[in-house]
């Protein structure tokens, strides 16, 4: 056998042994097994607790691991998982070096992203914050919600830098690939954004890696602080993104003039599951590149819709109004990184089709081992933080002495609540699908 080719066969099995199984079948099981331990509402943390000590993927199991406790109303358990995941946030993502992202984009490119360590969403950073401000006010502990809040407000005004600059060096880097002009064959897109129509279709747009739902949940937690003028900025800020929603247009009027002399109840509902990706394989004509290959394909994330849960709560004759769509927000970050997650696809493709045409002319065995290589690590990274809802909605009541009985859009009673006289609180419920509602502990303004 041919040296040179003895090395390549050598290289191929080496990569692919030293990525381990992900190389080959992707996050996909392990994942699925997640989703079973939330619907079964388990507050057993093994799964997630056996990968984060194996350090596999600790940024995204660690954030999963955070809502599972939180399901489980433990906040200080949850609060510990969130906080190992922002501290690999801080030191392995946000300062990571140029030298270990040229490593992750080789690996990248040489078997698939599925072998790098799991580097998070923009949204998802800010959502780990966020959520860390409610358990802290759950357990009655407004100074260091303050700062977790503070903190979601500051990710989001940073991120549009961030995010524009760390795609520029992602970009400045595959335009030095060798192979970058033939990846932007005209073909080649085509066939890739035809695919992807439905996704990047009209759909609610807020501003760049905004959560309207951090702005206004800050400004109720900085109304029930007692820091009414802050309130009152981030709801305004609120309102300008979404000028024609009612509920938060109302609470927007509350805070702008204030007075203590009435008391009201904001019931908080998280509804449904958020958008996930599952692979979607795009077949590529073989003369694009040579009429010599047996295989040449490129598997790539795409994000689908999930089901909501209860089409909204009820007090009364009052409803809950979304006031911000999950979906909408995990849609606009994917559709700003496609462009690189395509490119670094097809770069991935070039590589796999000339190491299989190279293996192809030295006989029959070479071109089974390169359709086999190109086949086997053809996997599209479907990892994200799975266990967000598809959209949070808000309701107010005025609290006047009788209790507050909370139903589901089928008039089934939720809960029941006695609250105190002179008091504001926030209620939170959660229910990812039909049936399954947990309703949090009772949050009380600061007194």
């Amino acid at each position: 056998m041919d040296l040179r080719l003895s090395r390549v066969y050598l290289l191929l099995i080496i990569s692919v042994f030293f990525s381990g199984c992900v190389a080959t079948t992707g996050h996909g099981d392990s994942l699925q097994t997640f989703e079973k331990v939330l619907k079964n509402s388990t507050c057993n943390y093994a799964f997630v607790q056996d990968r984060i000590e194996d350090k596999d993927d600790v940024i995204l199991w660690a954030s999963q691991g955070g809502s599972q406790a939180r399901n489980c109303f433990d906040y200080n358990r949850s609060n510990l998982y969130f906080d190992k995941a922002e501290e690999l946030y801080k030191s392995d993502v946000d300062l990571q070096s140029n030298a270990n992202r040229v490593g992750s984009s080789a690996s990248s490119i040489l078997i698939n992203n599925n072998v790098n360590d799991y580097e998070g969403n923009v949204y998802e950073k800010v959502m780990l914050n966020t959520y860390k401000g409610l358990n802290f006010m759950a357990l009655g502990d407004f100074v260091n919600a303050r700062i977790e809040f503070n903190r979601a407000l500051d990710r989001q005004r940073r991120a549009k830098d961030y995010f524009s600059s760390e795609i520029k060096k992602a970009q400045q880097k595959s335009s030095r690939d060798k192979n970058y002009n033939k990846a932007q064959n005209r073909h080649t897109q085509k066939a890739i954004y035809d695919r992807y129509q439905d996704i990047f279709s009209e759909f609610r747009a807020y501003p760049d890696f905004v959560n309207p739902y951090t702005t206004y949940l800050s400004g109720l937690f900085f109304f029930l602080d007692g820091d009414y003028k802050k309130a009152r900025d981030l709801l305004k800020e609120s309102v300008s993104m979404q000028p024609q929603n009612e509920q938060i247009r109302a609470d927007f009027e509350l805070f702008d003039s204030y007075k203590r002399e009435k008391n009201y109840a904001w019931i908080i509902y998280e509804n449904g599951q958020s958008m996930a990706k599952r692979e979607t394989r795009i077949n590529i004509p073989l003369f694009i590149f040579t009429n010599k290959v047996y295989y040449a394909g490129i598997a790539l994330p795409k994000l689908y819709e999930r089901a909501g849960s209860y089409e909204y709560i009820q007090v009364g004759k009052q409803k809950s109004v979304v006031v911000a769509d999950m979906d909408s927000v995990i849609k606009a970050e994917f559709e700003k990184r496609f462009s690189q997650i395509a490119l670094e696809a097809t770069l991935n493709l070039i590589v796999k089709t000339y190491t299989q045409y190279e293996l192809n002319k030295s006989g029959l065995l070479g071109g089974i081992v390169g359709m086999l290589y190109q086949s086997l690590t053809n996997r599209a990274d479907i990892r994200s933080w799975t266990a967000l809802p598809k959209n949070f909605q808000s309701l107010r009541v005025e609290l006047n002495g009788n209790p507050v009985i909370i139903k589901d859009s089928r008039a089934n009673v939720i809960s029941t609540f006695h609250v105190e006289k002179n008091i504001n609180v926030l209620i939170y419920i959660k229910s990812s699908s039909l049936g399954d509602i947990k309703v949090h502990k009772i949050i009380k303004e600061k007194r």
